[in-house]
């Protein structure tokens, strides 16, 4: 089987040393992110924290080298230039079959885990107004999903209506909002109601959090190597998920979309049956929602208006049926070291080798052009 092109649902961007001293709300450029070149490398640093260094500078090396030949610190210089430079982002992504991609940024992710509230929302806005510029290049094969700082939600829905108009396709929202704030609080109701009203998709990424790790070097013992593979990855966003889905969040807000990405999606079967085994088997407890219809449950709901981006998941596919192939997004995380590039088309077709035509089609490129408005007549070779 070969892969002819498809639309990545999760690539990301480079930003350069100066987007944020440069764009970033006047009040807050003394404590914006910048970059400090140290001994080993260039790195990040946020409101006087070190964050993380420059990923982008071995794409494709994990198919070379072995694991312990890879990096985690570099200097800006040896990043590829594609990966900051719109023009050579498409050609370069397209000699992978990439025609179109929904970018997220790099740096930008830790941004959730400013506590600053103020300034983290200063470093979103900022970012955003950079994205969309980045995918002003061509808007037909750049898709840019938006940051939303949600500690106060009329201002996440303020600026989910900016990033609207500013062209973006989507927004991130944390992937774990603070644990008294959760998902299921009736306080972030004009979010969702924008996000609706916007048709904005909301995603949920990993390394979101409200307190995320650095990528620091200086990391070490079996307990950062357990957190750098799994991180309680796919517990997060499932706590964060169950929340919305069992507080009545998706069935008020029947047209609102929320994914999960970069967490895979093997873990997903058992975490419907675990929500429907619960929902029906399991004693109501205080004032535990119940849906208006009761023959609906919680995975119909996921299956209806969640997304799921995955890049190399081949037991998640073999379970495509349970989960909803019309959730399903293949994304290449261009160009982090995790990366597929530069041999998506082939990582695919082994991912898909059993898959039946019209759902290969769903996942490598039909499920994102619906969902982030990509016109797949205009993409086609």
């Amino acid at each position: 089987m070969s892969i002819d092109w498809m639309i990545s649902s999760d690539s990301h961007i480079i930003e350069p040393p100066d987007l944020w001293v440069k764009r970033i709300d006047r009040a807050f450029r003394e404590r914006a992110p910048r970059v400090v070149s140290e001994q080993g490398g260039d790195w990040w640093y946020v409101d006087g924290q070190r964050s993380m260094s420059f990923l982008g500078v071995q794409t494709g090396d994990r198919f070379e080298k072995d694991a312990t030949e890879l990096v985690i610190e570099a200097r800006f210089e040896q990043v590829r230039p594609a990966a900051y430079d719109p023009a050579r982002y498409i050609a370069e992504n397209e000699t992978d079959g990439v025609r179109a991609s929904v970018l997220y940024p790099s740096e930008g992710l830790l941004a959730f885990s400013i506590p600053d509230s103020a300034l983290c929302s200063a470093v979103m806005r900022a970012y955003n107004g950079f994205i969309a510029e980045f995918c002003s290049e061509d808007t037909g094969r750049l898709k840019g999903v938006g940051l939303v700082n949600v500690d106060d939600p009329l201002e996440a829905a303020r600026e989910l209506e900016r990033c609207r108009e500013l062209g973006l396709a989507g927004a991130m929202i944390s992937v774990l909002p603070p644990p008294d704030r959760g998902y299921d609080h009736p306080m972030y109701a004009p979010l969702w109601s924008a996000a609706e009203a916007l048709e904005m998709p909301l995603s949920m990424h990993v390394a979101t959090g409200r307190a995320s790790l650095s990528a620091d070097s200086g990391q070490d013992g079996v307990r950062r190597v357990s957190e750098a593979a799994f991180y309680l990855q796919d517990h997060f966003v499932r706590k964060s998920l169950g929340e919305m889905i069992f507080s009545g969040v998706l069935e008020r807000h029947p047209r609102l979309r929320v994914g999960s990405v970069e967490h895979e999606a093997s873990w997903i079967p058992f975490f419907l049956f675990q929500m429907d085994y619960c929902y029906t088997d399991r004693p109501v407890r205080g004032d535990w929602h119940r849906f208006a219809d009761p023959d609906v449950r919680p995975s119909d709901f996921f299956r209806a208006q969640g997304f799921v981006s995955f890049q190399e998941d081949r037991v998640g596919i073999r379970v495509r049926d349970v989960v909803g192939v019309e959730t399903l997004m293949f994304g290449s995380d261009y160009p982090h070291t995790e990366s597929t590039f530069p041999r998506s088309r082939e990582i695919a077709a082994g991912l898909l080798a059993d898959v039946p035509a019209a759902e290969q089609r769903l996942i490598l490129r039909e499920n994102a052009a619906r969902l982030y408005g990509f016109d797949l007549e205009a993409l086609a070779p």
